[in-house]
């Protein structure tokens, strides 16, 4: 489809990312089976990111360690005037959507369908297929977007009552010499190795990386209080069985945010390893601080952080992470008000991205959307002070 009609349809898309939890009570009812008893339905939401294919494709390398790091779900937008055959268009979007196996769901939304389109053969058999008309197509979308979140919330309590410890990894890229420094590493292997019993510890580690995917998941689903307690749980196994990086994991998403976020950074510095979690948490801690007390407030502290986090960048072996941390500090300083600091480190990124040596087309295009987020103003600009 044109560029311009994708991305209109993208921004539909973006109006509603942030659906109210009691407003899924019209297409789902959480049963006293539902694994969240603690599901805030009056005041919590669900918060949607869209994310274009390219983006997506590029998997982040610790998905295993935080759930929210992988697609959860794949939507195929058609544009009907410009397709002939929609039973085409849409064998070609479940074609598509083997590319991301771990997605709970799959959804397909035909845009402007003709009376043609209408009267295709077995159209009722086409699965996960939504017809969206030209006409109150916001209004469609609300209402859509809002049955989209409750199929969501039912496929994330299906996870979590089908989760089983016994698909739970151990030998993730988190879990490699790489990730966590060497030392990090060998200080994990020597405390398996005071161990006697090597198999009770790797039982353990799965039971709490279990009760940590767990709290990812009530997380996603809108229920803070059912998180925190899965958190704690995994928190405890993961101790005992000195899997530093899930209990770091662990304590950076759970509720008591600065004390656990300090603990975390202890369990990370372990001798220097696992510098890109380091600084990712340390990012988190000034978004939360943002958000309790205001950019203003948090201001200070976030340029701080930011000045450590710029330190810290040599230290980091892929210039992957060295290009994130510098987005997500620009992004940061962006959220309190410092808008010209911003779109330095941004611009700083391109730089860096440019000096990288020669690009491929998917390259490229993320080389052209972070020039675009350059020129944008923050997420959510509050009191931009132009500094």
């Amino acid at each position: 489809m044109p560029k311009d009609t994708f991305e209109a349809y993208l921004s539909a898309f973006n109006a509603h990312r942030h659906v109210p939890l009691h407003a899924t009570r019209c297409f789902h009812a959480c049963g006293p089976k539902s694994p969240f008893p603690h599901l805030a339905l009056k005041s919590g939401a669900m918060h949607f990111r869209f994310m274009q294919a390219d983006e997506a494709r590029r998997r982040s390398r610790v998905s295993d360690l935080h759930l929210h790091r992988q697609p959860l779900a794949v939507l195929g937008l058609v544009h009907c005037p410009l397709l002939e055959d929609l039973a085409a268009g849409h064998a070609e979007f479940e074609r598509a959507t083997k590319q991301w196996p771990e997605a709970l769901l799959s959804r397909c939304c035909a845009f402007e369908p003709s009376p043609a389109h209408l009267a295709t053969p077995g159209l009722r058999a086409l699965r996960e297929l939504m017809l969206l008309p030209a006409e109150h197509l916001v209004a469609h979308l609300e209402v859509y977007m809002t049955e989209f979140a409750a199929d969501m919330l039912a496929v994330i309590e299906d996870a979590v009552l089908n989760a089983s410890v016994a698909t739970v990894k151990l030998n993730t890229y988190a879990d490699s010499g790489e990730f966590l420094g060497s030392s990090l590493a060998q200080l994990e292997e020597g405390l398996r190795k005071l161990n006697v019993n090597e198999e009770e510890l790797k039982e353990k580690r799965r039971w709490g990386r279990l009760q940590k995917a767990k709290g990812d998941w009530a997380l996603l689903a809108g229920s803070p209080r059912d998180a925190f307690e899965h958190y704690k749980s995994g928190m405890e196994l993961s101790r005992a069985a000195g899997d530093a990086i899930c209990l770091g994991a662990g304590c950076d998403l759970e509720g008591e945010v600065r004390e656990l976020l300090a603990e975390a950074r202890a369990w990370y510095r372990k001798k220097g390893g696992a510098l890109a979690l380091q600084i990712e948490q340390q990012l988190k801690l000034c978004r939360f601080v943002a958000g309790l007390h205001g950019p203003v407030a948090a201001r200070l502290e976030a340029s701080e952080a930011v000045g450590l986090i710029i330190e810290s960048l040599g230290a980091l072996p892929l210039q992957e992470d060295r290009l994130v941390a510098l987005v997500e500090a620009g992004q940061l300083l962006g959220l309190v008000g410092c808008g010209r600091k911003r779109l330095l480190l941004l611009w700083t990124a391109l730089e860096m991205y440019r000096a990288g040596g020669d690009k491929g087309p998917s390259e490229a295009g993320a080389m052209l959307a972070l020039t675009l987020k350059s020129l944008q103003p923050p997420e959510m600009p509050r009191q931009q002070c132009g500094v």
